[in-house]
């Protein structure tokens, strides 16, 4: 990574000078332009504290526009990269999903007339953190200096919570210190009050998911993760529940911390855990990121092997013409899903009727796997029976495939993702589905879906995620967890989403927004009134409802008290976290008090 030291001011000059006000109040947070803007020496002083790790932040294609960085061949590749969310990963500035927002966008040079590169929302510095004294510096100095905060790991929040227009950002991709195994885990600080006896693993620092999966699989143990190799372990997955292919049988994410090493508020670096600073842990296991604490390390459940998976794999075809058939089926799939899961299944499905020409993919239809641990072929087939004779009996022209493997690895590899691409601009809305909205009113969650599928013209895409019950119901008992309590009741979750082209009109994407958010949202909402929606996954950071849709209203008002409490000052701050509401941006992207 390189320190851009030389240019560290004139950059943050040229990219900020038009929305920097020159009024300073104590309100809001300070911007480039203020008189409580830090002066270079204060900035030189950081970045000597943090042994010369500040970075002028940049767009990522910046070297694709006119000016001082323009460069053909850099440019090349940020275009042949840009849609990978793991290159991404490696800019303080990088996204995994556009954001229409986004005021760099990648082009191929030479740029359109008028056509601008910007930082826009991004923050202006970045501490390329490698050490906890470096997190304690930067957090030190933006509550000191009244700077917005933000923190980054690997920039795959949909939400955009570690985005902020004149900030400091607390990059932790290289924030390295190795990924320890322990055969049984050891509390740091000696805890006993933890009732987890197993194995642990103790990531310390920014790895992604696939650096964890080798260690895992290095031991023979499972791990809780997503299915995308380039998420971070320790970030906002984790903190905000952590949904993976392992859940159903192992439980989310949140559920699996069992100690953290932490930066708080006032910068200073401790152990949260079951015997000291519970307050921060308890909001940690599920309570949203960026709200309570920079997480430096997480020690995490291991759990052990399984000798056999088998995996149930079925696809059915949409055409204009079979579409009555098809929400049949589909309503037959959603509707077998809560007896499907007490019998040990989890499953994720996913389902359009696309345009091609739009997303670039040629088929429309229903598909999934559906997956058990530690059972015969024979209870696995027998289980999933109902379901095939129910489609056959509606006429549905389905297809089947059964395999096994030798481990939950093995099946593992089969049903997780490459590297993710980065979403291009969307609009997405889900739901958490129980039992009453799955099997208590079909002709209303068959009128669900059939919104939900919408018109070819329209791209709507779906994905169909049973991957909660089982374990998730089982750690409801755990008094030191923060996460929604619709994940102890719900089965799966239902997501819908359309984007649109980069030249779409206003009008259109306006369009979009509506059926989505207004239409399809509302259909799903009426299924499922008293659920929520999980806050990590394409969800709507603009939800009127979202304290008691990301949270649930008491669980809100529990996280709310432990916020006030150890940041008064909200020196985190993060759009549709706990606490806030305190906080709104001006027309100038500046973080005011309301």
């Amino acid at each position: 990574m390189v320190n851009s030291k030389a240019f560290l001011f004139t950059i943050v000059s040229l990219l900020t000078q038009s929305r920097a006000s020159g009024l300073t109040s104590p309100r809001c947070r300070c911007i480039p332009g203020d008189a409580c803007w830090p002066r270079n020496p204060a900035w030189d002083a950081l970045n000597a504290t943090t042994a010369g790790q500040l970075i002028a932040v940049q767009p990522v294609a910046i070297s694709c526009y006119p000016g001082p960085l323009f460069n053909n061949d850099i440019c090349a590749q940020v275009n042949q990269n840009w849609d990978l969310c793991a290159w991404q990963a490696e800019h303080p500035a990088g996204l995994c999903q556009e954001g229409e927002d986004l005021a760099c966008r990648v082009i191929t040079p030479p740029a359109a007339p008028g056509a601008s590169c910007t930082l826009g929302n991004q923050p202006i510095y970045a501490i390329n953190a490698t050490t906890a004294e470096h997190v304690s510096a930067g957090v030190q100095f933006a509550r000191k200096n009244n700077i917005r905060l933000v923190v980054r790991l690997t920039g795959h929040d949909f939400n955009r919570r570690s985005q902020g227009f004149g900030s400091l950002e607390i990059w932790l991709r290289y924030f390295r210190n190795g990924i320890d195994f322990q055969e049984t885990f050891r509390s740091n600080s000696g805890c006993t009050r933890t009732p987890w006896t197993g194995s642990a693993i103790k990531v310390r620092g920014g790895y992604q998911f696939s650096d964890l999966w080798t260690k895992a699989k290095q031991h023979n143990v499972v791990v809780v993760t997503g299915g995308a190799p380039s998420i971070g372990v320790i970030g906002g997955w984790l903190q905000g529940g952590g949904l993976g292919p392992a859940s159903h049988h192992w439980g989310i994410g949140a559920d699996q911390l069992l100690e953290a090493e932490v930066v708080l508020a006032d910068g200073s670096i401790v152990t949260v855990n079951a015997c000291q600073n519970t307050e921060v842990y308890r909001a940690l296991r599920g309570g949203g990121p960026s709200t309570y604490a920079v997480v430096l390390s997480a020690t995490l459940k291991a759990h052990r092997n399984v000798p056999r998976a088998i995996k149930h794999t079925l696809s059915f075809p949409f055409t204009p013409e079979n579409r009555s058939l098809y929400l049949d089926g589909l309503t037959t799939i959603y509707s077998s899903a809560p007896d499907l899961m007490d019998a040990g299944y989890a499953l994720f499905g996913f389902y359009s009727a696309v345009n091609a020409s739009l997303t670039g993919q040629g088929r429309s239809g229903y598909s999934h796997k559906a997956y058990v641990m530690d059972q015969t072929m024979e209870e696995a087939k027998a289980t999933m029976a109902p379901v095939e004779a129910k489609l056959k009996a509606l006429g549905v022209n389905y297809t089947i495939t059964w395999d096994t493997y030798d481990d939950f690895w093995s099946l593992f590899d089969t049903v997780a993702g490459t590297d993710n691409p980065g979403f291009p601009t969307t609009v997405s809305h889900l739901r958490f589905l129980d039992r009453e909205a799955l099997q208590a009113r079909p002709a209303r969650l068959r009128n669900m879906i059939d919104i939900s599928v919408g018109k070819p013209q329209d791209s709507s895409q779906n994905a169909f995620e049973c991957m909660s019950a089982g374990q998730v119901w089982k750690d409801a008992s755990d008094p030191l967890s923060s996460a929604h309590p619709t994940w102890r009741k719900s089965y799966c979750l239902h997501l819908v989403l359309r984007l649109w082209p980069d030249d779409a009109s206003a009008e259109y994407v306006a369009a979009v927004k509506h059926d989505v958010t207004v239409v399809k949202g509302r259909a799903m909402d009426a299924v499922a009134p008293n659920t929520g929606t999980y806050m990590n996954y394409e969800s709507n950071r603009e939800d009127p409802d979202w304290k008691r849709n990301f949270y649930g209203s008491e669980n809100y008002k529990r996280l709310l008290g432990i916020k006030r409490r150890h940041d008064p000052n909200d020196v985190f701050y993060c759009p549709a976290c706990v606490g806030s509401d305190r906080w709104a941006e001006d027309k100038n992207g500046r973080l005011c008090k309301v």
